[in-house]
């Protein structure tokens, strides 16, 4: 059995701030629903703004706005500038964003008021704005209250002229706008007035004033630029007149008076020092090697054979011949006469003689060499003696032509400089003389057509969108700090109770239904009357979920409560007891509001026209029959369902075959009669004895029981039963507070809730049970309430 223990629900611990809540979702049917809910407040605030929004239209002075247009010359380079990269021109936005603050600055502004004469216009004079009139509302105040403060006002006397300008341009300055068109060079000037004639008289005063301005700015800076060329171009002068002077001396000083010749001179006697040197030391080393080849023929490390290669002289080539010819004429002596001989010695003599000859010219030739190899020296010297000197001079001379060369250089660089200045005098004289605006007027201004401000279809929307964002959020606050319980979500999010559904509101009129009593009492069988009503889906829904709820093997009893007097609870006990009689089930209406016993009353007066009838003593059953059908409806009608097996069944006769079965009552008297004449409070014992015998005889037994919040007994009794059901009539003026504390009055004791029914709700709700319950017709309330 699914229920919900209420002691588990004490007053205070539904909105504690640590308790886990699950997430929640929003769809466009709770957007929706929250829309319905608070449609009034909607409808109301957003008539409010269009009120508003229609009183401002026509309380407010309508503003015309004249546009003048001018352009700024797109040759200055300072505005536009090449990409390296790619070689497109950029347009210098701050350079722009500067004319725009200059067309609004105070000096442009003080020329148009001293030229339109603006001081004395009321429009500006009087205007306030918002500060202003906060500024005043306090100052006032301040006066009020204090009275230093008023003798200080009436000390500052009248404003000085500076600040009527001050406050004459704050006021002009609010009333122009300047802005850029596009990614061009044109710049709008509007200006803002009453009068379209006064608007487009300003915006050509304000483009014409930033022009004027701007040339007399160039023809200013022209003349400081003038003045400043001058005076560099005297110094410049001197400073080339001094330039020429130390390339001059300095030329003087060196020697130097024909760079080009003189400089071809040096070179080619450079060139042929050189070549000589190199001759002489040719020569040293020729000398050299034949001297050193003589000493060696001396000495004798070379064989004779290399003195005619090494020497090439003819006397001794001759005398080596004469050798030669000897030591032949020896050997042929020699063999013919012997060793010893006298011819063979006179050879020998012959010899002698010649390699003497031979040793004394070598060292002749020797001494010659000498003789030679110092002078080829003694001239090498000379030549790289010649040869530095004349370096030396080419290079002190070169220095100095590196000097000359850079003091030429720096002559001609400030006579260059001096022809450049006198170059830009020239110019800047000429434009001084008749000087170029940078900007021109594109499109004078013209008074405008239509107003500008206020905007109807601008401010009537605009009305309408903050009125409907107002009730939003006022129906917002309203849902954040109504603590009423209005729809289940809040009630199973912050108590965690279960909602079984929610009553349409129905009106029990006379006559509504055929057949139907005429009674106002004809709403305890209006299930009867109606059954295909709102009303009745209702119940038949509430009833499938209180059979879910409970086993079906074994009878029930379902209490039936309230808050308070007033919610239709006994109509809901009533309505589903008669859907159980009806559908075939055994049911007994059991009245246990001791209070107020209404159905008593009811079942005694009216049982017949009701379908109510008093329940008979236990010994007296009018129809005996098997429970095996009852059962089976309750368990859903299936066979493969347990079929509870019951004794027997009690139901009241129908008068007919047609007529729907009288619905049983036990009634407070006969509670009451139970119980022990000695007790005041003996009915509790009978009722919970009734009870027991009842339950041995109905499968399901329905108690009215009284509202809990006022009534102990009804705390008592819902501890002896299987479920109770709690009916919320007046839900819009319960909050959740009150259901908690009216909860927690059950303390310790275990009773099982069913589920809440909301009662006399407007509309349908998405829920999956349907509601209980409804409205007493004329006025007659559960009980006497």
């Amino acid at each position: 059995m699914v229920v919900q223990e209420i002691r588990k629900f004490p007053s205070g611990d539904y909105a504690r701030p640590g308790n886990d809540l699950p997430a929640e979702y929003i769809s466009f049917r709770d957007i929706w629903s929250f829309l319905r809910r608070h449609m009034l407040i909607l409808a109301l605030m957003t008539g409010l703004g269009a009120a508003l929004g229609a009183l401002y239209i026509a309380k407010t002075q309508p503003t015309y706005s004249s546009i003048a247009r001018i352009v700024i010359d797109r040759e200055q380079g300072r505005i536009a500038s090449q990409d390296a990269s790619t070689g497109t021109i950029i347009i210098e936005t701050a350079e722009i964003a500067s004319e725009v603050e200059i067309v609004k600055s105070e000096a442009i502004a003080r020329s148009v008021i001293n030229e339109l004469n603006l001081t004395e216009d009321p429009e500006i004079r009087d205007s306030t704005s918002w500060r202003s009139m906060v500024r005043g509302a306090f100052a006032s105040l301040g006066a009020f209250f204090g009275g230093s403060e008023e003798g200080a006002g009436e000390e500052a006397g009248p404003p000085d002229e500076e600040d009527i300008m001050r406050r004459t341009m704050a006021g002009f300055l609010g009333r122009v706008s300047v802005r850029r068109v596009g990614q061009s060079y044109v710049l709008e000037i509007g200006y803002t007035s009453t009068d379209p004639v006064k608007a487009a008289r300003a915006a050509n005063a304000i483009a014409n004033t930033y022009m004027r301005s701007t040339l007399d700015a160039k023809s200013e800076t022209i003349a400081r630029g003038a003045n400043w060329i001058q005076d560099k171009l005297v110094e410049i002068g001197r400073q080339a007149h001094e330039a020429a002077l130390s390339v001059e001396q300095f030329r003087n000083s060196n020697d130097i008076e024909q760079i080009g010749t003189a400089t071809a001179l040096d070179q080619q006697q450079l060139g042929e020092i050189s070549a000589q040197l190199l001759a002489a030391r040719a020569n040293t080393a020729s000398e050299a090697a034949r001297l050193e080849t003589t000493s060696r023929l001396l000495e004798g490390d070379l064989a004779d054979g290399y003195v005619a290669e090494a020497l090439n002289n003819a006397e001794i080539n001759r005398l080596r011949g004469e050798l030669g010819a000897a030591r032949t004429r020896l050997e042929s002596l020699g063999g013919r006469y012997g060793a010893d001989s006298t011819p063979a010695r006179a050879a020998r003599d012959e010899i002698t003689r010649l390699e003497g000859q031979i040793r004394s010219e070598l060292l002749r030739i020797q001494g010659v060499y000498k003789a030679a190899l110092d002078t080829a020296r003694s001239r090498e010297a000379l030549l790289e003696a010649e040869l530095e000197e004349i370096r030396g001079g080419v290079s002190r001379r070169n220095l100095a032509r590196v000097e000359l060369t850079e003091l030429e250089s720096r002559a001609t660089t400030y006579r260059r400089m001096y022809e450049s200045v006198l170059q830009q005098l020239i110019t800047t004289l000429q434009k001084q003389s008749f000087p170029i605006g940078d900007a021109r007027m594109v499109t004078a201004a013209t008074p405008p057509l239509a107003k500008n401000w206020p905007k109807t279809t601008l401010i009537m929307p605009l009305a309408l969108v903050l009125g409907f964002a107002g009730g939003l959020g006022l129906a917002g606050l309203r849902d954040v700090f109504d603590r009423r319980i209005n729809s289940g979500e809040r009630l199973g999010r912050e108590l965690g109770l279960p909602t079984l559904g929610y009553v349409p509101f129905t009106r029990f009129r006379s006559g509504a239904i055929a057949g139907a009593t005429t009674e106002p009492a004809a709403a305890l069988r209006y299930v009867l009357d109606a059954p295909y009503s709102g009303f009745s889906e209702a119940l038949r829904s509430v009833k499938n979920a209180i059979d879910a709820a409970f086993p079906a093997n074994g009878p029930i009893i379902v209490g039936v409560t309230s808050v308070g007097l007033g919610e239709g609870k006994t109509t809901i006990a009533t309505n589903l007891a008669q859907l159980y009689s009806n559908e075939g089930v055994a049911v007994v209406l059991v009245d246990a509001s001791f209070t107020s016993p209404s159905i008593s009353r009811l079942a005694k007066a009216r049982g017949h026209a009701l379908g109510l009838s008093v329940c008979g003593t236990p010994a007296a059953p009018a129809v005996i029959e098997n429970d095996e059908k009852a059962s089976k409806h309750r368990s859903g009608g299936d066979g493969d369902t347990a079929v509870r097996e019951r004794p027997t069944v009690v139901h009241e006769q129908a008068s007919s075959l047609e007529d729907p079965p009288v619905l049983p009552v036990l009634t407070v008297e006969q509670i009451k009669q139970a119980a022990h004449p000695g007790h005041r409070y003996g009915h509790l014992p009978a009722l919970r004895q009734q009870l027991e015998t009842l339950r041995g005889r109905y499968s399901v037994i329905i108690v009215d029981l009284s509202t809990f919040a006022t009534s102990a007994d009804t705390r008592v009794i819902s501890t002896h039963l299987d479920g109770i059901l709690l009916v919320l009539g007046n839900r819009r003026k319960m909050t959740v507070e009150w259901l908690a504390g009216a909860l927690a009055t059950f303390g310790k004791s275990r009773v099982g809730l069913l589920g809440v029914v909301f009662n006399r709700t407007l509309g349908p709700r998405r829920l999956p049970a349907a509601a209980l319950g409804g409205l007493w017709p004329n006025g007659w309330r559960d009980g006497k309430a």
